[in-house]
């Protein structure tokens, strides 16, 4: 009787730990077609020329794309979509496969530009912020093709409800604010960059 249990336990083992292996591999996958996907659309953002009359705009999964951010220290390079809304749960969805504008105007605007992303643990999206430091630098790209250099100033943890993160201190100056969870989506991670000038 009691191999006949060891048998059965051992055999949902088995079965537990192909299905927990096929659901990695699944995830993965699903990254790495993500990851290959935002590479295109960063090189279509660069090389889109825009017409004087078009409002066409290049689209990531139908949302348009208003910027590229790139951090060299960490190899980052993302598209970033505008989502147009002002619930965080909406951004969930968006937030999958992109870096989003969470606040602010457009990209390399005078003020607060605040940007999104999954800290994800394979590395990718905001995964590798945590490695960064003040005086690392974040390099923003426009729809017009300008790309501003910003150097970190703060580096800090807050909780999720936090919104003076969002407030524009000076609108005379160019700021980003780069927003990541950490710690079980308990906190989250803040890098604060001003323009360099």
């Amino acid at each position: 009787m009691k191999l006949k249990i060891y048998k059965i336990l051992f055999i949902i083992l088995i079965i537990l730990a192909v299905v927990l292996l096929g659901a990695i591999i699944f995830k993965y996958k699903g990254r790495k077609v993500n990851e290959n996907k935002n590479k295109q659309v960063v090189e279509e953002f660069y090389n889109y020329s825009e017409k004087v009359d078009s409002t066409e705009k290049v689209k990531l999964n139908g949302y348009d794309v208003i910027g590229v951010i790139k951090i060299p220290k960490i190899q980052l390079e993302y598209p970033i979509i505008a989502i147009e809304t002002s619930n965080p749960e909406e951004t969930e969805e968006p937030m999958k496969f992109a870096i989003v504008r969470y606040w602010g105007g457009k990209v390399n605007d005078y003020g607060n530009l605040s940007i999104a992303g999954h800290n994800n643990y394979d590395g990718t999206m905001f995964g590798k912020t945590k490695n960064l430091e003040n005086g690392d630098i974040i390099e923003l790209t426009d729809e017009n093709k300008q790309t501003i250099s910003y150097e970190i100033y703060d580096k800090f943890k807050t909780n999720p409800n936090d919104i003076t993160i969002l407030k524009t201190q000076d609108t005379s100056v160019r700021e980003v604010t780069l927003i990541t969870c950490t710690n079980g989506n308990k906190e989250r991670l803040i890098l604060k960059a001003r323009e360099i000038n």
